[in-house]
């Protein structure tokens, strides 16, 4: 277990608060910016409101999400090459998707937090999975029906 000089602490906008170690959030550049533009110290108390990072895009369920990407990258060996290391991001982002058994609105809630947290990684990983599923698609109208997009019949020229 961390000792608590190690933790960050996040509070999502469900209002639920993760403690997590320094080494998972140095992952995501938003809590290098916060840390520096908060000037917080890593000593502080838990029940201190003012050093708990506030995380206002992301719900829990998708931060816990967020940590297990995160957590696994961790798992990654170092040096690898960058194609080696794409495969290995998106087999990771996969497992992710299928042990959380995710939708499409989850899929893009992740994307989305992956942007507002700056985790690159799982960004690209994000993106490249919807990337894949468009290809999938044969036509337009496929991609339509795949993401539920209405389509009004209406051309602006």
């Amino acid at each position: 277990m961390s000792h608590p000089s190690e933790t960050l602490q996040m509070r999502t906008s469900d209002g639920f608060v993760f403690h997590v170690s320094l080494e998972v959030a140095q992952q995501m550049g938003m809590t290098h910016s916060w840390l520096q533009s908060e000037r917080v110290g890593l000593e502080r108390s838990d029940d201190d409101d003012a050093n708990i990072m506030p995380l206002d895009r992301v719900s829990s369920e998708i931060f816990r999400l967020v940590l297990n990407w995160c957590h696994a990258m961790q798992t990654i060996e170092k040096p690898l090459e960058p194609k080696d290391k794409l495969l290995q991001e998106r087999a990771i982002f996969q497992n992710l998707l299928t042990e959380s058994n995710a939708n499409d609105s989850t899929i893009f809630e992740l994307i989305i937090a992956a942007d507002y947290l700056n985790i690159e990684s799982l960004l690209q990983a994000g993106t490249q999975h919807v990337a894949d599923v468009i290809n999938g698609c044969d036509s337009v109208e496929a991609i339509r029906e795949r993401f539920n997009i209405m389509y009004d019949g209406a051309v602006d020229n």
